[in-house]
């Protein structure tokens, strides 16, 4: 596990670049962006799920949580359910069949021990979303605000990668179950809204959380709709 002064270290500079190349996400029918992307069109969410001990006991709130979203992103997009428990878990690969993730969510448990944040996010991108160059990428992240054991990523990588989900409008919208102080989860998905014009939402309700999940996919639907 990565010393935790030296992951400290790496998100104060992370949060630091993020803030000085922040973005705000273009207006709907904008010009094409590096890479030939426009907000229009198509999207690959990525739906990233903590299921580690930072969660505490929402495990069932969250499979409600999953569900709404599924409901309320628009058919055409694909969604992809992530785990990030002990381990990164691809539960369910892109699809554009919403009963396949409700399935997988009704089965999701808790791992317990810390969650690899930051590693799961960089490879979630670079398997799912750097691929699909015919579609915006998106993530959304459920996380908890406990420990953080990512071991694979070091800090150039992680500084090169906020930088590079702005020039390549990958957006990244997270909503923190804060249940610790500024833990390392919560920074984290901070660094990464900042560095892509995305939202963090806290709360400390996990009842909440199928209303907030909703809400956010009706607003990446709203941004994504087609062009006529």
């Amino acid at each position: 596990m990565r010393n935790r002064v030296c992951v400290l270290a790496l998100i104060s500079i992370g949060m630091t670049m993020a803030e000085a190349t922040a973005v705000t996400r273009p207006l709907i029918g904008t010009a094409p962006t590096q890479g030939g992307r426009t907000t229009a069109g198509p999207m690959r969410v990525v739906l990233m799920i903590d299921t580690s001990d930072g969660i505490g006991d929402a495990i069932p709130q969250i499979r409600d949580a999953v569900a709404a979203f599924a409901d309320a992103l628009p058919p055409e997009h694909e969604l992809m359910l992530v785990a990030t428990g002990r381990h990164t878990a691809v539960r369910v690969p892109p699809t554009t069949d919403r009963q396949k993730v409700k399935d997988s969510a009704r089965g999701l448990t808790a791992d317990h021990g810390p969650t690899p944040l930051i590693d799961s996010l960089m490879e979630i991108d670079q398997r799912f979303i750097r691929k699909a160059a015919d579609r915006w990428g998106a993530f959304v992240v459920v996380t908890g605000d406990g420990a953080e054991s990512s071991i694979r990523t070091d800090d150039k990588e992680f500084n090169e990668w906020l930088t590079s989900v702005s020039t390549r409008r990958v957006s990244i919208d997270s909503i923190v179950l804060d249940y610790h102080a500024n833990g390392m989860p919560e920074v984290i998905a901070n660094a990464a809204a900042r560095a892509s014009g995305g939202h963090v939402e806290n709360t400390t309700m996990a009842g909440a959380l199928p209303e907030k999940l909703k809400a956010i996919a009706a607003r990446l639907g709203t941004e994504h709709a087609p062009q006529h």
